[in-house]
């Protein structure tokens, strides 16, 4: 039985449908896919599960930039399972692996998740942006040094 944190190397389709239903509302299925993402193989996933049940996902894709190596994408909690510290036990997880590569986190926040971010020391980078379909976000990052 699956319980609590889990890395996985791809994809199910129960990963897929917490992603679409919790971060493309509104959007046409096969949008919560993140083309050429989920295949590449440097692509890993964290996934938190209670009782065989997956409540929680993110994707971290290698997408370099300054002081960070990785990206956090689909990044979904269920809705039943908010406030639980899911999400927060995922971001540690994602900056415990960062940690042990010498490299830092970047991701593009929702503006309902930027608190979560900053509880785990992500900081803001960039004005409130757009992303059509999808909402305001922020870039947020996490570096080893922050």
């Amino acid at each position: 039985m699956k319980n609590g944190l889990v890395w996985e190397k791809s994809v199910d389709q129960a990963h897929l449908d917490l992603r679409f239903d919790v971060l493309r509302e509104g959007l046409p299925r096969g949008s919560e896919h993140y083309p050429g993402i989920d295949e590449d193989p440097r692509t890993t996933f964290l996934c938190a599960y209670k009782e065989d049940v997956l409540v929680g996902c993110a994707t971290l894709q290698v997408d370099e930039r300054e002081g960070c190596k990785f990206r956090i994408r689909g990044m979904a909690v269920r809705p039943n399972h908010r406030n639980e510290g899911i999400g927060s036990s995922i971001v540690k997880g994602l900056q415990d692996f960062a940690r042990s590569q010498g490299s830092g986190i970047w991701c593009n926040a929702r503006i309902k998740a930027v608190p979560m971010y900053e509880r785990c020391g992500f900081v803001i980078i960039s004005d409130l942006f757009e992303i059509e379909g999808i909402g305001l976000h922020h870039d947020m990052q996490w570096k080893l040094s922050d």
